[in-house]
């Protein structure tokens, strides 16, 4: 067999492959063997039965079949692993591909999608700035009121909305230019009024506001807000109110954090509340420099990512938003129809994500292959385990999970990419914005946008976003 690589061009190539004659007559020896051993013809023990007699059982145009569909697989896996091929499908089209014929030649020519070449930037000599973040008052009291939540009580309220109630509301979102829908999209969350940690400026919509009130109004998102998509963007947002609740915190007395917390006195509550404290904004600053690490790599990496790629990741997220919505009850129509959206427009609202995600899974592999990354068995242990506990798996649906070999790829990409990002985060040169840098940052070379990098938003400084205060009822949704 040879193998001839046509053309290499937009993430695709063509490929020319050809049998020499006596290649193509051991193809046909196999499938009239394989026949040979799976017909029963009465006079003829199992495997004796004559060629003659099995064309004209089966006919020579299902062993021609038979054969071309040998040669092809052949062809395929055998050229792309002979012309080293990265390729992101196992579906090639053939473009020539002709019946083959005993004692002759077979040329096939075949196209193949490939995975685009990515050139990634020098990510440890990043220098990027950090604020400091540490536990003073301010962000004490904010965590304390967050470990209290589940304490609090809420009674409905007839009348206006003030600071200190609760609203539990419909939120939808538009970018001011109407192109398309922004993420936030929420319903049915319950939103306290007046917290230290919200949004400035955003409560004072809601004041005044009574059970039934729709309200329309403009709002610029903080440059610091988690979700970039929408940070700095000025949104239109479309709330309902449905429900006015005033709000009862418990009194904490040492009976309470005996009852509660089984502990001696405040004091000891106190302490508790600053080293558990201190440990969250250490693991929160960890996943701000992965957040920021990979965003900084993602920028300058160079990496051609071509528009059928981008329609086939497309593709899939619609289609897995489709499942979650029939696993939830609902259809994805239903969906669209209450967004007043088409399909066509909620596609292109997945558009960057897409984009992100295949350029985020081709940095992994392309760190994964350079540092010679790979999961080992107790990386995949604990996975699993994580998993079960986090779905309520039992070990006997876990068995068979990991036999499902997409499972098993999903679960595998998922710690390579954690393994990937910690990598470049632990690479990079994170410094604090009250000190020197180490070294001036160089202009980092490999994007073929010609665009500015991005630059590292700020990690938010006295902020419910700093320990996650607004995580279960407050109005980010992503």
């Amino acid at each position: 067999m040879k193998s001839e690589l046509v053309e290499s061009a937009d993430n695709k190539a063509t490929v020319r492959v050809t049998f020499e004659p006596k290649e193509v007559n051991r193809f046909y020896t196999t499938v009239l063997n394989e026949y040979r051993q799976s017909l029963k013809v009465p006079g003829f023990r199992k495997g004796k039965v004559p060629r003659s007699i099995i064309l004209s059982r089966v006919g020579e145009d299902e062993v021609r079949d038979s054969v071309r569909e040998r040669i092809e697989a052949t062809a395929f896996h055998d050229s792309i692993e002979e012309l080293k091929l990265e390729v992101r499908s196992q579906n090639p089209q053939f473009i020539d591909d002709p019946l083959p014929v005993e004692g002759q030649p077979c040329e096939l020519t075949f196209e193949v999608p490939l995975l685009p070449q990515v050139t990634l930037p020098d990510y440890e000599n990043f220098r990027i700035p950090l604020k400091r973040v540490e536990a003073n008052e301010k962000l004490l009291k904010q965590y304390r009121e967050r470990l209290l939540e589940r304490f609090v009580e809420y009674e409905d309220k007839n009348g206006a909305a003030e600071l200190g109630d609760a609203i539990v509301y419909d939120l939808k979102s538009t970018f001011d230019d109407g192109e398309k829908e922004a993420p936030l999209q929420h319903k049915d969350v319950l939103y306290i009024l007046g917290r230290d940690d919200n949004l400035p400026g955003y409560d004072e919509h809601f004041v005044g506001g009574a059970a039934g009130t729709d309200l329309t109004f403009e709002y610029v998102m903080p440059n610091d807000f988690p979700n970039r998509a929408v940070a700095g963007k000025t949104l239109i947002l479309e709330a309902k109110v449905k429900a006015v609740r005033t709000v009862k915190r418990p009194e904490v007395t040492e009976s309470f954090v005996r009852e509660n917390y089984k502990m001696d006195s405040l004091d000891e509550f106190d302490r508790y509340l600053r080293e558990t404290l201190d440990y969250e904004l250490s693991e929160e600053e960890k996943q701000y420099k992965e957040s920021v690490a990979i965003d900084h790599l993602l920028g300058r990496m160079a990496v051609n990512i071509s528009e059928d790629m981008v329609k086939d990741e497309t593709d899939y997220l619609v289609s897995v938003r489709e499942r979650r919505l029939r696993a939830a009850g609902h259809s994805l129509t239903e969906m669209l129809k209450e967004r007043n959206q088409s399909l066509d427009d909620y596609r292109q609202s997945l558009r960057e994500e897409a984009s992100r995600r295949l350029k985020e899974f081709l940095a992994v592999r392309a760190i994964a292959r350079a540092k010679d990354m790979s999961v080992t068995d107790e990386e995949m242990s604990r996975y699993t385990a994580m998993f079960m506990r986090q779905y309520k798996v039992t070990s006997k649906d876990m068995k068979k999970l990991l036999k499902n070999r997409e499972f098993v790829n999903d679960a595998m990409m998922e710690i390579m990419r954690a393994k990937a990002i910690k990598h470049v985060a632990e690479s990079a040169h994170f410094y604090y914005e009250d000190e020197e840098p180490e070294a001036a940052a160089e202009p980092d070379e490999g994007s073929e946008t010609g665009e500015e990098p991005p630059i590292a938003p700020e990690a938010p400084e006295d902020s419910g976003d700093t320990t996650d205060a607004q995580e279960n009822n407050q109005d980010e949704e992503t």
